[in-house]
């Protein structure tokens, strides 16, 4: 079951399907609005139980036509924890951000601060406290106020579940997946 509270409002999204094969995709879509003014942070907290085969993922992005499906041109910017590596990818240029990771049990935290203009300004990113992607990130393909739709993305499952929690200002959208 995948929870999402919302605005202070516990909102049930539909259930990852269990995978037929230990390495098989599956994924979820869920309402996501960013165009609210409050606030000038983006923020995603990932926490896994990490392996070299395993992927955790959060991608954001506009559904233009409305299915309640993130379909792959619709996508924006993705974040995530994938075969050991942490990555930002910009999912319309292509470009990729990676940094080592580690294995156990881990935890991003990225916090994004927006300028006035609702504008990338700064990054913050940890891993268990440890700075990652140390290198200015203000490109624009990490935040657009007109994304709508977030997509939770998990491969090469491990036994305990990942915590997904993601807000803009101070209200956040929490994924539980169980």
């Amino acid at each position: 079951m995948i929870t999402a509270l919302f605005f202070a409002a516990a909102l049930t999204v539909t259930s990852l399907p269990e995978p037929e094969y230990g390495d098989c995709e599956v994924l979820t879509n869920c309402t996501f609005d960013v165009s609210r003014e409050s606030g000038g942070m983006f923020s995603v907290r990932i926490e896994l139980d990490a392996s070299p085969s395993n992927c955790v993922e959060v991608v954001f992005g506009r559904d233009a036509d409305r299915d309640g499906v993130l379909s792959r041109s619709e996508e924006g910017m993705a974040v995530g924890y994938d075969c050991g590596e942490w990555k930002i990818v910009d999912c319309a240029g292509g470009d990729e951000t990676v940094c080592a990771g580690s294995q156990g049990r881990i935890r991003l935290d990225w916090k994004l601060r927006l300028d006035r203009d609702r504008k990338p300004r700064s990054l913050s990113a940890t891993v268990n406290g440890q700075p990652v992607f140390t290198q200015p990130q203000t490109q624009p393909f990490l935040f657009d106020a007109t994304w709508n739709a977030a997509k939770v993305v998990r491969r090469g499952w491990s036994p305990s579940n990942p915590n997904v929690v993601c807000s803009v200002g101070d209200e956040p959208i929490v994924l539980f997946i169980r």
